[in-house]
């Protein structure tokens, strides 16, 4: 449980007896108390002192539980003096809390840790508000296609399409296959002139044309709207 703390609450007294089953109790001033829950120490450092939790608050009167963090509930007279405290349960919660690795923060599964290895699993990470190490490897998938026609496929993605022939090669860009902020990497490995073709229903923009310009020269086909790609590298008309 959440307990709050004050650094400003001042001392106070009991003005009724407290029997050692109540529930209330009332005080003669609540001056700098914190938003409940809070824990209040009754005949503070006296033999007779308890702890108990407070959860509500009208006016001088404070509903409590008693016993708190193994105190006994005892009959505390007039004039008891009532201070707000840090308990034992305080500092073995908050060590309780530094050592979990788990359901922590208010959070179900394990503490996502800076230097041990782990597995993550449903965490969605944007490059605009993560730095992604080199370490992290950027390996890529190598399709490498020997014909004179290829399609690209959602399999693509991410990956480089090798295009190696002698004869000219054509790559249609498909609709209905990549998602909007997907791209792919084609290179032309062979002789044959790779010529980029749109597919039915896709639009392709590129300066200065839709052809890589010489062997080796590459190009990333970008989806930037739906079905709607841009295409741009070592091109030319």
């Amino acid at each position: 449980m959440t307990r709050n703390y004050s650094a400003t609450a001042q001392d106070t007294t009991l003005t009724n007896p407290l029997t050692n089953s109540a529930t209330t109790m009332v005080v003669a001033a609540t001056t700098g108390y914190p938003s409940t829950p809070f824990v209040l120490a009754v005949d503070y450092n006296a033999s007779a002192e308890e702890l108990v939790l407070v959860t509500g608050v009208s006016g001088l009167t404070l509903t409590i539980q008693r016993q708190f963090n193994g105190t006994a509930a005892q009959a505390h007279a007039v004039g008891a003096v009532v201070r707000h405290v840090i308990t034992a349960q305080d500092l073995t919660d908050a060590a309780a809390h530094q050592a979990a690795s788990s359901g922590v923060h208010g959070v179900t599964g394990s503490v996502v840790g800076t230097t041990d290895t782990q597995v993550l699993t449903h965490k969605d990470l944007t490059s605009s508000t993560n730095t992604f190490p080199s370490t992290l490897g950027n390996t890529f998938t190598v399709n490498a296609q020997t014909g004179t026609t290829y399609t690209l496929a959602s399999t693509d993605v991410n990956n480089l399409v090798t295009a190696s022939n002698t004869g000219a090669i054509t790559i249609t860009i498909p609709a209905s296959v990549f998602t909007v902020g997907q791209s792919v990497n084609v290179v032309q490995l062979g002789a044959g002139q790779v010529s980029f073709a749109a597919g039915s229903g896709a639009t392709v923009y590129s300066t200065p044309g839709l052809k890589l310009r010489a062997q080796y020269s590459i190009a990333t086909v970008a989806c930037i709207a739906t079905n709607t790609f841009l295409l741009v590298g070592d091109l030319t008309a």
